[in-house]
């Protein structure tokens, strides 16, 4: 097996349907999610305009950019530096290409800004997430599987079947040909596909000394895949009886010190993850319309055995895997 070097590589863009036109802006939907590595909802506008059009396009963007720092700034300092690289390249990308029939491709900032605003009773008067030993389906469906609140339901029966539910699991059933993403995500590391990541050094993928961490994801939404999956895990039994609970399984996986950015999903439905093994802090942050409504973030430990369910369309979140174990996750989908 030939030895991979793990330098990591820079992350690859998220993703997410047909599109609808409303002037000269140019709004593409959600679609189902799991396609894909570039089904995600992406936002275009047109900008095909005379020139006496173009220095006003130019000076409102400009004026647009520094109006936005300025707010980046005053609610959270963490992300100024990025909201600054985000809105200083897409003026300059006005400025340059607005005499032009093009189409831009807005960041994902500024996707975040132009959707419809979030009603905030979800999140007012939450100090905490909450934690429910043995979460019953029927209090599961009456105080939060469609609220929007955030739980984590503890149950060590959602461990007893996944010993071998891990990076070995994974590699024999791909190598088998039995495993096989339908969507992707490398993050930090060099790796183009689950196969790729899959064929990484042994020594690299049970973390010895010298070599890259690692921290990757993706999803199964092949009938064959999940229900080979399906035979080393328990899956959540407090999921609402007449929940369509969505087929596709999402898997995450990697070494302490790593996970997932801050982001918020466009998937369409309230979504559960259970921890599998190892340890990982989730970080929870409300939207901007509801910074003097709600508290602005929530952190909750997650450990083997414990799910969380939360509509991550709604509230920005990110992953950290922490302690000395690798973390492996399995999640999906209900309505």
């Amino acid at each position: 097996m030939a030895k991979t070097t793990g330098k990591p590589a820079a992350t690859a863009a998220d993703s997410e349907k047909p599109r609808e036109t409303v002037g000269q802006i140019i709004v593409a939907s959600a679609d189902e999610p799991l396609v894909n590595a570039t089904d995600r909802r992406q936002t275009v506008v047109g900008c095909h305009r005379q020139t006496d059009k173009r220095q006003r396009s130019a000076l409102s963007a400009v004026v647009l950019s520094i109006a936005m720092v300025v707010c980046a700034a005053a609610i959270d300092w963490e992300q100024t530096t990025d909201v600054c690289r985000y809105w200083i390249s897409m003026a300059v990308e006005l400025v340059s290409v607005a005499d032009q029939k093009c189409a831009i491709i807005l960041p994902e900032f500024l996707e975040d800004v132009l959707r419809p605003p979030i009603n905030c009773s979800y999140c007012m008067g939450m100090d905490s997430i909450e934690k429910v030993i043995n979460l019953s389906p029927k209090t599961f469906e009456k105080h939060y599987a469609y609220t929007g609140r955030p739980v984590v339901a503890v149950d060590a029966s959602n461990n007893k079947k996944s010993g071998d539910f891990g990076f070995r699991l994974f590699k024999n059933l791909s190598d088998s040909k039995l495993l096989k993403a339908c969507q992707f995500f490398p993050y930090k590391t060099e790796f183009n596909t689950l196969e790729e990541a899959l064929d990484m050094d042994e020594q690299r993928a049970v973390m010895a000394p010298g070599y890259a961490p690692w921290y990757i994801g993706w999803s199964n939404c092949e009938t064959k895949s999940i229900n080979h999956l399906k035979k080393h895990i328990t899956l959540p039994n407090f999921l609402p009886t007449l929940s369509d609970s969505k087929q596709t399984l999402w898997i995450f996986m990697g070494t302490p010190g790593h996970g997932a950015p801050m982001h918020v999903d466009k998937v369409g439905h309230p979504s559960w993850q259970t921890q599998i093994s190892g340890y990982k802090k989730w970080t929870l942050r409300t939207p901007v319309e509801c910074l003097f409504t709600c508290r602005r973030q929530f952190e909750v430990l997650m450990e083997p055995g414990s799910t969380i369910i939360m509509d991550t369309n709604i509230w920005y979140h990110k992953t950290e895997t922490i302690g000395q174990d690798i973390s492996v996750t399995v999640g999906g989908e209900y309505d």
